[in-house]
């Protein structure tokens, strides 16, 4: 009798099984019981669980977030999109807004939590992973009625504080041609809206900012009329300090725009030759402390039409360990594209009618609704 019993494994053990198992599966066993429900809902399991997910070097819960033109959302895995023999399989997620429309942008996203920002409605956080979402408090009334302005997105996670955070820097027009720029943060933990008076730079081109290691970064331009880039910005969301970044050095003195971007944990940035505009370079940012440098990772050659269209477009990009090649995928809207490290060539790998792809995110058990 005593040898058909099941022994109880011991809860140390538990705790390195459950962290291997897939957040949708984890939401099931919160029903297993009363204890398993505290552990899996347990701020500590679910930043343990989160670090092993995002660490995972064959990103098999890393997801890409499409939005179509009714404003819904799809997903695919992203390891889906270097299978080039079939075809991606997006599945349908639906949206977190009460009124999906076109004029929904996706500004970021953060272990797992994504921001949505909409021209008729509150931003929201969303994590499509357990399906739960937050709308933000009111923003409106603080927006200026009587001038004109441009607004300028930002999201990211505050780790010294645990704290997510959304940015909102509106450039605003005023009277005889001068601009005045407003920052306004919103802390998840607080769950309200406050305004610092620290901005120093000129025109923000980018939007939404580039989240990498607590900072959110923008390119700048000298003048609001051009995309002509003159510096890079940072903001350190624990401290809220502004910070000004040099151009890697092929950029010199030239006028055309650049994309910044994120690799792996780096940021980058996506510089086009000047001359012949058939080709262009790919740096990555190491900041140690007070020194900052560029290193250039590699060059991507393509026609010369292929580069106007290339920095107009928002650019993420993440290197797959598993692949041979050294290949990166690029995320240029409308189109999904491949760099194959052995040709220096851009290669479309599918193309999914009216859906565009957004945003790239890891799976996770964080709950917008549970941070205070």
């Amino acid at each position: 009798m005593a040898d058909s019993i099941i022994p109880v494994l011991p809860h140390e053990i538990i705790i390195e099984i459950l962290l291997k198992v897939p957040p949708e599966s984890l939401l099931k066993f919160k029903c297993v019981s009363k204890s398993w429900l505290e552990l899996i809902s347990s701020p500590k399991f679910i930043k343990s669980h989160l670090k092993l997910t995002a660490s995972d070097k064959d990103y098999s819960h890393h997801k890409i977030i499409f939005q179509e033109s009714a404003s819904n959302f799809k997903v695919c895995c992203l390891p889906s999109l270097f299978y080039k023999e079939r075809s991606t399989e997006l599945f349908d997620l639906g949206s977190p807004m009460e009124n999906p429309t076109i004029y929904t942008w996706t500004v970021g996203s953060v272990n797992g939590l994504i921001c949505l920002y909409s021209k008729i409605e509150e931003a929201v956080l969303w994590n499509p992973t357990i399906k739960k979402s937050k709308k933000l408090p009111t923003f409106g009334e603080k927006l200026r009625r009587d001038c004109s302005y441009y607004c300028k997105y930002g999201f990211g996670y505050d780790e010294s504080h645990d704290d997510y955070k959304v940015v909102v820097i509106q450039c605003i027009s005023e009277d005889g041609g001068s601009y005045n720029t407003v920052v306004n943060i919103y802390s998840l933990k607080a769950d309200s809206w406050r305004t610092i008076n620290k901005f120093q730079g000129n025109f923000l081109i980018n939007s939404p900012g580039k989240f990498v290691d607590g900072k959110l970064y923008w390119a700048l331009s000298a003048d609001v009329n051009t995309f002509n880039m003159c510096n890079i910005i940072s903001l350190d969301l624990a401290d809220e300090t502004w910070r000004m970044l040099e151009l890697p050095a092929s950029y010199g003195e030239a006028s055309y725009p650049l994309t910044l971007g994120v690799m792996g944990s780096h940021l980058s940035v996506l510089c086009l030759n000047c001359h012949e505009q058939t080709y262009s370079d790919v740096w990555i940012m190491k900041d140690c402390g007070v020194k900052l440098s560029w290193t250039k990772i590699f060059t991507v050659d393509h026609p010369k039409g292929l580069g106007e269209f290339i920095f107009f477009s928002p650019i993420f990009s993440m290197p797959l360990s598993q692949t041979t090649k050294g290949e990166i995928l690029l995320l240029l809207r409308p189109v999904i594209m491949i760099y194959d490290g052995s040709t220096r060539q851009l290669e479309v790998v599918d193309k999914f009618g009216e859906c565009a792809a957004e945003e790239i995110y890891v799976e996770s058990l964080v709950d917008p609704l549970l941070i205070s």
